[in-house]
């Protein structure tokens, strides 16, 4: 019965949000609401606002409430072009924000992946991207110090780290080998934090890898986007694909991983810059309402 109550309850939901009777940025009733509206529990109103928020309709903000999320359209990857694309009307709103650092081999769990030795030297640039206050993407692109130094201070940042790739290239470097893997897994617990998604969403994780002529790593790319957003394109023949399913949730001994890169990459650590787009679910600013347990105020 709980569980077709909270169908029941995101159903209707899902309804208002689809008819913009709940337009993108709107603020949704609190829980304490949803439960005297529907005669629910508080467990079966969160269920039912998680089943939201895994599809990508619902964005929750931790002592704020759950707002409706901008429908930007779909992320598109091409192992065949080793580029990810937004939808045209989205790409001149997107903002990305760039953080670079030295790391080792060892410390960003790169050892087993691309088969170096643990003290080998690469320059880490992570990108984080956002339409409008909406996380798009986190990626974490890898250059060996050995191979080049790429300058990517540009007025405008590739959102997804392609102006790496074009950096080598433009350096002279010659990338005659890239292979893609993409797997549909659950999130990290940075990628949550960052993505603003929930633990149980879906993401989609692209780990792309270049080497050159002799076989040596140039560019190691591992690109996270949530899965409800974004879908691969069917590449040709000469392009390596493989599509995988995690299991329901990653054990917190599991061995590390480069997705979980060698910091935080939350909100903690990163400065979001303050919004003008009057949007209410703005980070920096608060939301008209008290949060998801209390009424909003008269």
């Amino acid at each position: 019965m709980a569980a077709n109550r909270n169908a029941y309850i995101a159903d209707e939901l899902r309804a208002q949000i689809h008819s913009d009777a709940l337009a993108a940025g709107a603020q949704l009733p609190s829980e304490a609401t949803l439960m005297r509206q529907y005669q629910a529990s508080r467990p079966t109103v969160r269920e039912a606002l998680a089943r939201l928020e895994s599809e990508g309709l619902v964005m929750r903000l931790h002592g704020r409430g759950n707002f409706v999320r901008h429908r930007f359209g779909t992320i598109t990857y091409s192992p065949a072009t080793s580029v990810a694309s937004l939808p045209e009307a989205v790409d001149a709103a997107v903002t990305t924000h760039l953080r670079t650092t030295v790391v080792t081999a060892r410390s960003a769990r790169l050892v087993a992946p691309l088969a170096v030795p643990p003290h080998t030297e690469f320059v880490q640039y992570t990108y984080v991207s956002q339409y409008m206050v909406y996380p798009l993407s986190v990626t974490r692109v890898y250059v060996p110090c050995a191979v080049a130094q790429v300058d990517v201070g540009g007025q405008k940042l590739a959102p997804f780290g392609d102006d790496v790739r074009q950096g080598l290239i433009d350096a002279g470097v010659r990338i005659a080998q890239t292979t893609t893997q993409a797997t549909s897994r659950l999130p990290t617990a940075d990628e949550v934090m960052t993505l603003r998604i929930g633990a149980g969403t879906a993401v989609l994780g692209i780990e792309r890898v270049s080497r050159d002529d002799t076989g040596q790593v140039v560019e190691a790319a591992f690109l996270t986007l949530p899965g409800h957003s974004a879908r691969i394109v069917h590449p040709p023949a000469v392009a390596v694909l493989t599509v995988e399913n995690a299991p329901a949730a990653q054990e917190e001994d599991s061995a590390p991983s480069p997705w979980e890169g060698a910091d935080s990459l939350g909100q903690s650590a990163l400065e979001w810059p303050a919004c003008e787009c009057g949007q209410p679910v703005c980070p920096d600013k608060p939301a008209s309402g008290d949060g998801p347990d209390k009424e909003p105020s008269p």
